[in-house]
């Protein structure tokens, strides 16, 4: 198989960004290790996907690339199909599920594919897509079990241990187990004793499951929605149980901190996936005798609400936002004290709400509802302080 991801790479690379990978300084100094990160999301579509849709159509014969290749998809694997049948003059056929982002579908039908909504989610499109392969003949494209797709996405660890061979633990991202196979396979046969542990959301525990004959529950969604599968492929999970040493499971909010750390520190923009490897770190997942970590930025298609809402849900963890809930006396004046209070300390106010209704407090009491932009954890815990030395009751409204 590795020749055979060679002979892969040797077909696709003239069409591809040959991303870097690069010591990242800032990753190392946050987890006191060393991280190389293979920047991936910097690829045609902001993602790996590419690859193993362009390996995979360039092995079709002409016949079938002359009747339509067809996938099913909600975000990157059907970029990378687009791209790859434009690029190689095919026609696509693209089915997303009916809750796909406008956006996501705009970019298909700007790479010239033809795009069909049907179903809940990508299972119901999945059955119409086979509809479909049995009417029309198309040649459908699977995001992951599929051999050549595997070849496909395993071209990128040839660049990532050429770069920096130094790797001794690869931290490798999984939903499908598409880029954890291609991966394991050159990994394990450039570099035997490398350390390969797969990455997975805790909502979504399906390699972890069946690696460990565990039955963990699934829940309705993740952040890292490019690792939100249920079942491993069939095809992947054999080569996974051969090569893949371990599997750890991380926290969301952690993968939440992980990409927050990726634009705010590296200055990059990864997607949920990309930044599971470093949410493990962060989790201490990952033991002290990896000194050499090698992280695969797997993507950068990130929603920019749900991008928005994720970094001020970090600010809010690390009480750079907060909102207090002070009970006063009513009368004039009151408000005024914390405003001066705030001033001196430098913290900003974002938003106030005034109550004079609230049926637990007494009929001359008002409840102060004040939203604080602050330094830090240290500086929150000195406002609280000296709001309570201004004699008035303070409560930190808890975000969960």
């Amino acid at each position: 198989m590795f020749k055979d991801i060679i002979k892969a790479n040797q077909n696709i690379k003239k069409y591809l960004v040959r991303t870097p990978t690069r010591f990242s300084n800032s990753l190392s100094t946050l987890t006191r290790k060393n991280i190389y990160v293979k920047y991936e999301n910097f690829q045609h579509t902001g993602s790996f996907k590419y690859r193993g849709a362009l390996n995979k159509i360039l092995n079709l014969t002409t016949q079938q690339r002359k009747r339509g290749v067809i996938a099913m998809s909600a975000g990157n694997h059907a970029q990378g199909v687009s791209l790859a049948c434009k690029l190689l003059k095919n026609k696509a056929i693209i089915v997303m599920p009916n809750n796909t982002p406008f956006e996501k579908i705009r970019r298909n039908i700007e790479l010239g594919a033809k795009v069909e909504i049907f179903g809940d989610n990508v299972l119901e499109s999945e059955k119409y897509v086979d509809k479909l392969v049995k009417k029309f003949g198309y040649h459908k494209i699977h995001p992951f079990d599929d051999i050549n797709v595997i070849y496909g996405q395993g071209t990128l660890m040839l660049e990532m241990l050429e770069d920096f061979p130094i790797i001794d633990t690869l931290l490798v991202p999984i939903g499908g187990g598409g880029l954890l196979s291609g991966c394991s396979i050159v990994a394990k046969h450039i570099k035997k004793n490398i350390k390969i542990i797969g990455i997975q959301t805790e909502n979504f525990p399906s390699f972890y499951n069946s690696f460990y004959n565990t039955n963990k529950t699934f829940m309705a969604s993740s952040v890292a929605e490019g690792i939100a599968v249920k079942k491993v492929g069939k095809l992947n999970s054999k080569i996974l149980k051969k090569y893949v040493d371990k599997c750890v499971l991380v926290k969301e909010k952690k993968i939440e901190e992980a990409i927050s750390h990726f634009l705010m520190r590296d200055k990059t923009l990864v997607e949920g996936a990309g930044a599971a490897g470093l949410a493990a770190i962060l989790e201490g997942k990952i033991t002290k005798s990896s000194k050499n970590i090698g992280l695969i930025a797997c993507g950068g298609n990130l929603d920019s609400r749900v991008l928005s809402s994720l970094l001020m849900r970090e600010l809010v963890r690390k009480k750079k936002i907060l909102t207090l809930s002070i009970d006063m006396e009513d009368k004039p004046g009151q408000l005024n004290q914390i405003s001066i209070l705030c001033s001196q300390e430098k913290i900003n106010i974002l938003e106030v709400e005034h109550s004079r209704f609230t049926l637990d407090l007494s009929v001359r009491a008002a409840r102060l509802n004040i939203t604080l932009e602050t330094k830090d954890e240290e500086h929150a815990k000195i406002i609280i302080n000296k709001i309570k030395k201004l004699g008035f009751q303070v409560e930190e409204k808890k975000k969960n």
